[in-house]
């Protein structure tokens, strides 16, 4: 029995390190690997005279402060995707994708709150920007979308000449919160829903979604060289982070590994102590 405990103990530390080895990897790989290819509207979706035409490519939009210096800075390959239904009674969906050289307009003036608005093809996009309470970090508040269901995008629409007014869930407050002073930065592709409230009067029945791809932004820039921040990241669980977090998790999962290979070093010792002590006996 003390020679075939002798032979295993090897064995079993061996197999400990493995997997300490093994996790400590699958930690930090996710942040190296190559994408994988995404099965989204982007790739399956044909095109159709309801789309309007993309080469796919990511929009930087840049919003400065009356003073020049940027305070709002934005690159994404975005697409809004619009829920409706025509005279036919069917419930039909309408592609939009962000354009290049969209009308920038928005506000810079308070401390803690930001507007970028873009205005395109009769649509209107804005998103609101704050600041956390303590004023340490930033996020998105809400998105909106407007335009007209009488819009060229739609085909025989079953309520034309209606202004609609679609927005972010109430519910939902905090859109890709980052420190201030960093940028966020997601390949993982994001996407909003866009509604209109029940208590709006809304009549026309739209539903949208903003697909967010490749997504770079920060706001409460205000830096006369216009350039990004430091890159906060969001993981590939949608949740976010700081590039030192796989670090401190490998390291505490280390130091678990290393007690517990220790305690059973430990524990075999004393045990084969006892085993000698009685057979002397």
């Amino acid at each position: 029995m003390l020679l075939k405990a002798s032979q295993n103990g090897p064995q079993i530390a061996c197999l400990l390190l493995f997997v300490l080895v093994s996790l400590c990897d699958g930690l930090q790989l996710g942040a190296f690997t190559t994408k994988t290819p995404r099965v989204t509207k982007y790739t399956t979706k044909p095109a159709s005279s309801s789309s309007m035409n993309h080469d796919a490519t990511t929009s930087i939009y840049r919003l400065n402060a009356t003073n020049g210096i940027t305070c709002i800075l934005v690159s994404v390959d975005g697409l809004i995707s619009i829920k409706y239904r025509n005279k036919l009674n069917e419930d039909v969906e309408a592609d939009l994708y962000l354009p290049d050289d969209p009308k920038l307009t928005g506000e810079c003036v308070e401390s803690n709150m930001e507007i970028l608005r873009l205005d395109f093809k009769g649509f209107a996009l804005t998103m609101t920007f704050r600041k956390s309470s303590g004023g340490e970090g930033w996020y998105i508040n809400q998105f909106e979308l407007t335009y007209s269901s009488s819009n060229s995008l739609f085909e025989h629409p079953d309520r034309p000449n209606l202004d609609v007014k679609l927005t972010s869930p109430a519910h939902t407050p905090m859109y890709f919160p980052t420190p201030v002073g960093k940028s966020y930065v997601c390949d993982k592709e994001q996407s909003v829903v866009l509604y209109a409230p029940i208590d709006s009067g809304d009549m026309s029945g739209h539903i949208a979604r903003l697909y967010l791809r490749d997504l770079h932004m920060q706001s409460f820039m205000f830096k006369e060289s216009g350039k990004w921040g430091p890159p906060f990241h969001c993981s590939a669980t949608g949740s976010y982070r700081d590039e030192t977090a796989p670090l401190a998790v490998g390291t505490a999962l280390a130091i678990a590994v290393l007690i517990t290979i220790s305690g059973y070093g430990g524990w075999r010792y004393f045990k084969i102590k006892k085993v000698q002590y009685g057979s002397m006996e």
